[in-house]
């Protein structure tokens, strides 16, 4: 059961973002095993059923689930090689963490949050929202401003040129012209202060259950969305076909002397 982090962990992830070498951590490894390892898996452990509810597609194996205290250098210029922060991130089998739309928590020394959103640009799934916006906007507007969720600020990169139809209403707008979003809530001192209790995983369980709702309809954004690329190359093979078809008869042009005479 979660009882919590102390205060042990993030004295952890504060001196490893000090000391970030392979030292320090194979000196304190123990550290960071029982402080601040164990608890996390304890609340990853904690959260499997509540976001299996939410859809039982979604990831919960702790290996997927739980950051590695370990970072992949391979495409960064920052070469670090350990993070000074942990996270937890529910996805779908196969994706990446760079790809779709999950729930996330996590913290650092100086920042603790949780949400859900796409860690990227996704130009298919919002075109997919954008559509829906337009058919569907109550559908949309009882997702993304659940009452849980008042506490929660939008994120997202806008196109600087997009045309909003008029249909679209003025409260969805912002979404509309996203490229990629999501919804965060930034914790304040009060939950540092339950970091370090259960009353955590209390509050987190209460923000995954309102988060339902946005993270099950782009999940339906996801489906549709494939549903139109495959329409799309469907079309295009048929007009590949249908212009092979209708191409003239290749003229064969044959020299004299083939012929007898």
């Amino acid at each position: 059961m979660f009882e919590g982090f102390s205060q042990e962990a993030i004295d952890f992830l504060t001196d490893i973002r000090f000391n970030n070498n392979q030292t320090f951590y194979e000196n304190n490894k123990e550290r960071y095993e029982r402080k601040v390892k164990a608890p996390l898996r304890a609340l990853c452990d904690e959260m499997t059923p509540i976001v299996q509810m939410i859809d039982p597609r979604l990831d919960t194996r702790p290996g997927r689930t739980m950051s590695r205290i370990r970072r992949d250098t391979r495409f960064s210029r920052d070469k670090s090689p350990f993070r000074d922060h942990v996270w937890l991130g529910w996805r779908y089998p196969g994706e990446r963490r760079s790809e779709g739309f999950g729930m996330y928590w996590g913290f650092g020394p100086d920042w603790l949050g949780w949400g859900c959103g796409c860690y990227a640009t996704d130009k298919p799934l919002m075109d997919a929202l954008r559509l829906y916006i337009r058919r569907e906007p109550d559908e949309v507007r009882a997702a993304l401003f659940q009452p849980g969720l008042a506490a929660f600020a939008m994120y997202g990169e806008d196109y600087k040129k997009i045309a909003v139809p008029r249909d679209v209403p003025e409260d969805l707008r912002a979404l509309y012209v996203k490229k990629g979003f999501g919804i965060e809530y930034n914790g304040a001192e009060a939950d540092w202060a339950l970091l370090f209790t259960h009353g955590m995983a209390d509050r987190l369980a209460r923000d995954l259950a309102a988060m339902a709702p946005l993270q099950q309809l782009m999940q339906r954004m996801r489906v549709q969305a494939e549903h139109a690329q495959e329409e799309t190359a469907r079309e295009l093979e048929a007009r590949r076909a249908a212009a092979q078809d209708a191409a003239p008869a290749k003229l064969t042009i044959r020299s004299a002397e083939e012929f007898e005479f």
